[in-house]
């Protein structure tokens, strides 16, 4: 029984790789307004304070 989970298993995560690979490449390119860009400057910024 194992033996056929796994490639079931398998395709689920490649539909899933898929799927997000998909959602990606369409978010990549909606326009994004500048200041949702400066916004994510300043929390990579905050993020990257917080790791020192």
């Amino acid at each position: 029984m194992s033996e056929t989970r796994a490639p079931e298993g398998a395709n689920i995560d490649k539909a899933i790789d898929e799927r997000i690979a998909s959602l990606m490449a369409r978010i990549q390119k909606e326009a994004v307004p500048e200041r949702l860009l400066e916004l994510a400057r300043q929390l990579q910024q905050a993020l990257n304070a917080r790791r020192r």
